[in-house]
């Protein structure tokens, strides 16, 4: 390692050191003493100027290409196949010189540009049928596949996105269509995708232990997805129902938010036993999170209107600088 950049690294953890109170402050003075930098980091300024050249340059070739190309669809499409291409091949290159997480983002970029491919492609050859997320489909199919032969985090997660997308467009929350699949309204079809892609999360752990040993940790992409989904409907109709138009068209009850608020808990406290029980941080994150917005949505819903703007505040402030001074008080005593 360069002894500039080692330097930097030792000073970085003495002075997280001091912040978490471990050393005092003639100690911290004296730690630095004994690892002095240059004042110019000339390494950190020069990758500065390429990233500086880099953004110019990009935009050159952009003003160039208009300037002397006529702008049409065909030829974007040929500039995104191109891109693509260059994405995916340059991720497999800097992955063999193990700049992984490098080859990883340039096949991402190489992913999106096959997502603005379809589209554009979808446009040129278009009907008139309006359906989009057919074209998210086909993304799916090439996408995934890709993403297992890749072997590549960053793409199953724009895998998830792309998939729940095409799942609210396919269902017609967005659509304009008319026809909700299997009669679920708005955020309950989500809540049940959501929770049936957690289900083939678990499936799929418990896969990495043999026959998808090579990825491993994939579930947690899987389980993060479909929890994120699950908790959003929740929230969704803890707050209006299951509503079929979030524009109106639904009266909600006081026994149907009761219903759905202490649904919404329950599943927290759900995920809070299995990350717990399972050693997921992920999971307990989750759980804590949303139990907090929760609570503060119950309260400026039900609560903070009635004690005035001051004192509302002043209450939320207060309890969220409480939360904060507990889960540090934990975080530096788990460290001790």
């Amino acid at each position: 390692m360069n002894p500039k950049r080692f330097k930097r690294l030792i000073r970085r953890e003495i002075d997280q050191l001091r912040r978490d109170q471990l050393i005092d402050s003639e100690t911290h003075t004296t730690l630095l003493s004994q690892y002095p930098v240059d004042n110019w980091d000339y390494s950190a300024l020069g990758r500065w100027f390429l990233i500086f050249g880099a953004i110019a340059f990009a935009c050159g070739v952009a003003i160039l290409g208009v300037e002397i190309f006529e702008f049409t669809l065909q030829r974007l499409a040929i500039l995104l196949g191109i891109i693509a291409f260059a994405g995916l091949y340059a991720g497999r290159a800097l992955a063999n010189k193990n700049l992984v997480w490098a080859g990883r983002s340039a096949e991402l970029l190489g992913a999106l540009a096959i997502i603005g491919l379809t589209f554009t492609l979808g446009v040129i050859y278009s009907k008139g049928s309006g359906n989009w997320p057919a074209l998210l489909l086909i993304d799916m199919l090439v996408l995934l596949p890709l993403t297992y032969l890749l072997r590549n985090v960053l793409l199953l997660v724009l895998n998830v996105i792309v998939f729940f997308t095409w799942f609210g467009g396919v269902t017609g929350y967005a659509s304009g269509w008319g026809a909700y699949w299997f009669g679920m309204n708005y955020p309950m079809r989500f809540l049940i995708a959501g929770l049936l892609m957690a289900g083939m999360a678990v499936v799929h752990r418990s896969a990495e232990q043999n026959r998808l040993r090579a990825y491993e940790g994939f579930f947690k992409v899987w389980l993060s997805g479909g929890i994120f989904f699950s908790e959003m409907s929740l929230w969704l109709m803890s707050l209006f129902g299951n509503f079929g138009s979030i524009y109106g068209g639904h009266r909600e009850t006081v026994a149907e938010l009761f219903l759905f608020n202490a649904l919404w808990a329950g599943f927290n406290v759900l995920i809070l036993w299995l990350g717990s029980r399972y050693q997921l941080r992920m999971l307990r994150g989750y759980a804590i999170t949303f139990f907090v917005i929760q609570a503060y949505t119950l309260y400026f819903w039900k609560i903070a209107g009635a004690l005035g703007p001051v004192l509302a505040t002043f209450i939320a402030g207060a309890a969220t600088l409480g939360i904060v001074v507990h889960f540090e008080s934990r975080r530096r005593a788990a460290k001790a």
